[in-house]
């Protein structure tokens, strides 16, 4: 229960910080369009057929590399972006879409390679998890965990600290083992509140649709759009908070620092 507490209670203090600036959403709807064109030129251009998928040979995960690399580069790019410009209304500016953007383009090539290393982490842990059994499968999700807790602040360290791109993961995971200590499980996240949301769309989805029909698809659509920019936003500026927090020891005004001392606590053994 005190999980799903503080789910709701970072909601609440993003929200916050979000409506000072409430344009940043335009970033995360910016990335999700670009995606999209990204994945249709990628669909329409490669002519992976079903048998390719069931084959998954280098005919599969050569192209799916580059598509990772594309999808990776353009998303980083953009929480970058968001990231800047929530640190910057946290350091008492005033950000701007244009402000944002012009920090992420100066770390353009940075947040390439990093798309590189990222893709090429996703598609070999991809490629184990399709040839192994359950238990290879277990690890590999383990694995993946482990992965995304080491690069949780790597976002941040990008956009914010000009450090060479070999240093970038072991900066991130620095900043966990100085703030958060040595093993950690879960705490404070936007998770619970964001399946909240979705639960409830879904569910209005379904009463609207035994009233109206079909068009209770398309405001599910909509919805769903309005969803993930909207957490996409909030998530870009609760770790825009913890890393002021990890790398300076102060709470962002509008945050509680219990929520943010315990995004994520020691397991206990």
């Amino acid at each position: 229960m005190d999980r799903i507490t503080r789910s709701f209670q970072l909601v609440s203090q993003s929200y916050r910080i979000l409506m000072q600036d409430s344009e940043l959403m335009l970033l995360p709807l910016a990335s999700g369009i670009v995606m999209a064109g990204v994945i249709a030129t990628f669909a329409l251009g490669t002519g992976i057929d079903q048998v390719t998928i069931q084959a998954r040979g280098p005919e599969l995960y050569v192209p799916m590399f580059f598509l990772y690399v594309a999808l990776y580069g353009v998303g980083i790019f953009f929480q970058c972006a968001v990231v800047a410009g929530a640190t910057e209304r946290m350091r008492g500016g005033d950000p701007t879409i244009t402000s944002a953007l012009a920090a992420a383009s100066r770390r353009i090539v940075a947040i390439l390679i990093w798309a590189v290393l990222a893709a090429t982490v996703g598609v070999v842990l991809r490629a184990i998890h399709d040839r192994v059994a359950l238990v290879g499968k277990i690890v590999v999700g383990l694995i993946g965990a482990a992965w995304s807790l080491a690069t949780f602040f790597v976002v941040p360290v990008l956009v914010l600290e000009d450090i060479y791109i070999g240093d970038v993961l072991s900066r991130s995971m620095d900043l966990f083992r100085q703030t958060w200590g040595e093993t950690f499980v879960g705490g404070a996240s936007l998770g619970f509140a964001s399946f909240c949301a979705w639960m409830v769309l879904a569910v209005a989805t379904l009463l609207l649709a035994s009233i109206i029909g079909m068009p209770a698809m398309l405001l599910f659509g909509t919805g769903a759009i309005l969803l993930m920019i909207f957490f996409s936003a909030m998530q870009g500026i609760y770790v825009a908070a913890l890393y002021h927090y990890a790398t300076e020891g102060e709470v962002v005004s509008g945050f509680d620092r219990s929520v943010l001392a315990s995004a994520f606590v020691e397991k206990q053994n």
